[in-house]
Parts: structure tokens; C-alpha cells; sequence
């Protein structure tokens, strides 16, 4: 076995090889990093459903995770410098061995699982153990080269939001084809990040979907630049969601005709995100587009400071403070119905007569007159201004 392979797959085939075992590496997440295909060590009693089911799905399937947790088994792995062993009769699993690969500093980085259906032996225990650190060294310079490569990722996606001639650069030497679109892909609640495992499933899968995007986490979310219009991008989004089935959300920004705009995309895909957030839905993709009237309302709420004491809304809030006079519910119901008394009298279940008495009200004692098209733009944009700012 040649210390320098950095093969995962060559390691598990050789550690098979060397402990007589069908093998499995896994991280301590449980997602299988490699897995022996040796014919020798894949005897028919040692290849049972769980092994099956867990290198299809390069994952330890929910049911066979939570018999082994209920066991203890990832406590004693995590806690144990000793090969552990599992029997978990009738449940699809044969007997396993297991002992955990840690790097100089004692943290957990994985670790190797041996199907054992006869139990395992003095020597296999002991192969086990000395084959533990030679996994170490290879999960260490694989990682290495990840946070390497990772980094390296990072920076292009980075320049590409940047825009400007910097991001052209970047789009000719990455490949990326313009028109392009950003895609933003974040948790559904504001302060939340998306799971590392999410993030990196993500990009797996528009590495397959879509090979010239360039996608990365940045800090909290993932950006993606992707070639297309947005239906494109928002098609991708909309593909992994449907999948994923976590607490996510995707936002996609407009389509731009060359890289050095890509900032203004992503400024897009940014300001749906928190409109997605503010609207308390998992699961959903929305395009600028789709959001315009939220998104308008958030790059406007600057341009009202200075302003709220000359505002509508303002007028009629401290009224209704004073009076309790229900004006600004009356208000917005109007705006909201298109200025149809009856529908905005029915919503508030209120007669007709009611609510023109408190338009009159609004107008007289309020100065607030909404038969005026300037006022009722006013206190539209700033209702919705102060809506999307409220839940931000």
C-alpha cells in the first residue's frame, strides 16, 4: 500500500485486502468516503442489506443510524482508542468492527467499519488498529487539499460578485458562459447558515447539472453564477429543493448580458432571499421577477429616512395611538381592494357605511385624503416598505 495514494477507494480495496473484510471509510457524519470492491474480501455472508443500502445511498440510511446511536455505538467510537465492535442481530446488519480515525490532535475524522460476520479476530483487531493511522494521514492531506481547493473556489465566486473587470476575467478563465444569472441559496430564517452537508451537496449538484457554474459558500449562503437566463437558474434551484427537502430557500437574481454586471445579479438573488425569509416558507425558489414589489420596497426603505414625519402612514398610526380610531386598518384594507368600498368593507366585516366614514375621518380630522392618487401611492409604498423592514 503506497503511503502516498491519496485513492480513498485504493485505501479501502488494500485495508480490505489486509484485514480479510469488506470495507467501509466514513465521516462522522456517516456519508461514506470510500468503500472496498475487492472481490476476495465481498463474501456473500458479509455483504448484507445495510452494507448495500448505505454504498448506494453513500450514506448510513436513517433506520440503520438510529439502531446504532440507540446502541451507543457513535458515543464509544467517538469516545474509544480501541476497536469497537457492533452485533445488531436481525436487523439487516451483520456484525461490525469499527475503530475511529483521528488526526495528531485526537479529533475524530472518521472511521473505518469492517463487516465481521463471524466476529472478528485477534488479528484482525490488531490490523485494524495499526491501519488506523495511515487512514489519518490520508483524510488529513485530502482535507488539506479540499480547504486548498475550497479557498481557491471561494476567490473566484467572490471576484465574479464583485463585477467590473475583475469578474470577466474571472468568467473567461472559469469557462462561464454569459448571459448569466446568480442563484443564492440560503436557510429560511435570517442568522442561520446552510449546513455544510447541504452546501456541498449543492454544488456536487450543479457540478452535474450544470458544469460551468461557479458556486461556493460564502459565509452564511451559497452562491452560484450559472450560464442562462434565470428560468435556468431558477430551474436548478428548484430541481435540489425538491430533493434536499430542508429548511432552504433560493433566491435568483436577473440575467445579465456580461460578467462585469454579475454584481447586480447578485445583489438581486440577496434582496429575494430576505424577501423569501420575511414571507416564512421553506422550500421555495422565487426569481427578482417574482419579487419585484418586495424587493423595490427594500432598496427604498433608505430613501424614507428623513421623511416619516411627513409621511401618511405616520399621520394615521398616531391617531389611531391616540383615538383608537382603527384608520389605518381601514386604509389599508381600501389600498388593498383597489378602492372597492364594498370588498374593503367586507374584509374588515365592517358595513359600507362604516368604512366611508372613516375615509372621511382619515381626510378631515387626519388630513390623509385617498382619493388622492399621490397620497395613496405614499402610504402604499410606505406600508410596504415597513412590512418588508418589520420582518427583515
Amino acid at each position: 500500500m503506497d503511503p502516498r495514494d491519496d485513492d480513498l477507494t485504493s485505501l479501502a480495496n488494500s485495508l480490505a485486502e489486509l484485514v480479510g473484510a469488506p470495507i467501509t471509510i466514513e465521516d462522522p457524519d456517516s456519508s461514506v468516503l470510500a468503500y472496498s470492491q475487492s472481490a476476495d474480501a465481498e463474501r456473500s455472508q458479509a455483504v448484507d442489506d445495510a452494507r448495500i443500502t448505505t454504498i448506494l445511498g453513500r450514506q448510513v440510511p436513517p433506520h440503520y443510524r438510529a439502531l446504532l446511536d440507540d446502541a451507543g455505538v457513535f458515543t464509544e467510537i467517538a469516545r474509544s482508542r480501541e476497536v469497537v465492535t457492533v452485533d445488531l442481530s436481525g436487523s439487516g446488519m451483520t456484525r461490525r468492527a469499527i475503530v475511529a480515525v483521528r488526526d495528531d490532535s485526537g479529533t475524530l475524522l472518521g472511521s473505518v467499519w469492517a463487516a465481521v460476520p463471524d466476529g472478528i479476530t485477534s488479528e484482525q483487531r490488531q490490523a485494524m488498529l495499526d491501519l488506523a493511522p495511515v487512514v489519518a494521514g490520508r483524510l488529513v492531506r485530502l482535507r488539506e487539499r479540499a480547504d486548498s481547493t475550497r479557498q481557491r473556489t471561494v476567490e473566484v465566486v467572490e471576484t465574479l460578485l464583485s463585477g467590473g473587470d475583475d469578474a470577466v476575467r474571472a468568467a473567461q478563465t472559469q469557462g462561464l458562459r454569459t448571459p448569466c444569472t446568480v442563484l443564492v441559496l440560503a436557510a429560511d430564517r435570517a442568522r442561520l447558515a446552510v449546513p455544510a452537508a447541504r452546501a456541498s451537496a449543492f454544488v456536487l449538484h450543479l457540478a452535474a447539472v450544470a458544469p460551468s457554474a461557479a458556486a461556493a459558500q460564502v459565509d452564511d449562503v451559497v452562491y452560484a453564477v450559472v450560464a442562462g437566463p434565470e428560468a435556468t437558474a431558477a430551474r436548478v434551484a428548484r430541481d435540489f429543493l425538491a430533493r434536499s427537502r430542508g429548511p432552504l430557500v433560493a433566491g435568483v437574481g436577473r440575467t445579465v448580458d456580461s460578467a462585469a454586471a454579475i454584481d447586480l445579479s447578485a445583489r438581486d438573488a440577496d434582496a429575494v432571499v430576505r424577501v423569501l425569509r420575511r414571507r416564512g416558507r421553506s422550500g421555495v425558489v422565487e426569481t427578482v421577477r417574482g419579487a419585484l414589489a418586495d424587493v423595490v420596497a427594500l432598496r427604498s426603505a433608505d430613501a424614507w429616512a428623513g421623511y416619516e414625519e411627513f409621511s401618511p402612514l405616520t399621520a394615521l398610526v398616531r391617531f389611531d395611538d391616540e383615538h383608537h380610531a382603527e384608520l389605518l386598518s381601514t386604509a389599508r384594507a381600501y389600498l388593498a381592494h383597489g378602492g372597492d368600498v364594498a370588498a374593503a368593507a367586507a374584509s374588515l366585516h365592517v358595513h359600507p357605511n362604516t368604512l366611508r366614514n372613516r375615509l372621511r375621518r382619515a381626510s378631515q380630522a387626519v388630513g390623509v385624503d385617498l382619493d388622492d392618487p399621490d397620497t395613496r401611492l405614499l402610504l402604499a409604498l410606505h406600508l410596504k416598505v415597513t412590512d418588508v423592514a418589520d420582518a427583515d
